[in-house]
């Protein structure tokens, strides 16, 4: 295996392990399902209590859902990326109880910069429920966590 390959597979052990130890995440029930060096898939279920006033899924809620997928692709490089702007575009509402898929890829990276198409959509039926595009800042610093994904400085 390459260097460049060894840092990559390090970079996302520990941004797994430091996915299952992020609270946010918890609070909406996000699972992650698959990171890879510029591409992440995460899960959600659509819960009662995620309802906006008129009783669909909440926009708060699918664009957390689609920024976790994104922040995990970016960093899945080894490096801090962090989020300069995202832009979601709400397409169709939600079905109560629909498991949720939101997925992050790169399509194009510089030195500094990354931008990411994104996609939410219902697993059960493939209904596109947002798309978006993210666009990342590359910091040139290593992610700061250990192997038990514990935050070590930032």
């Amino acid at each position: 295996m390459s260097k460049a390959a060894e840092k990559e597979q390090d970079a996302i052990a520990k941004l797994w392990a430091r996915s299952r130890k992020e609270p946010f995440k918890d609070i909406l029930g996000l699972e992650v399902l698959e990171i890879s060096p510029g591409f992440a898939k995460v899960a959600m279920r659509f819960q009662p209590e995620m309802q906006n006033i008129f009783g669909m899924l909440h926009g708060g809620a699918v664009f957390s859902l689609l920024d976790e997928a994104f922040q995990l692709a970016c960093n899945a490089h080894g490096e801090i990326a962090v989020a300069l702007q995202l832009n979601i575009y709400y397409l169709a509402p939600a079905q109560m109880g629909a498991r949720l898929i939101a997925e992050a890829n790169e399509c194009n990276a510089t030195r500094k910069t990354a931008l990411y198409d994104a996609l939410v959509y219902q697993e059960e039926d493939g209904k596109r429920i947002a798309t978006g595009q993210a666009m990342a800042y590359r910091k040139g610093k290593p992610l700061p966590f250990d192997d038990d994904g514990e935050l070590t400085v930032f």
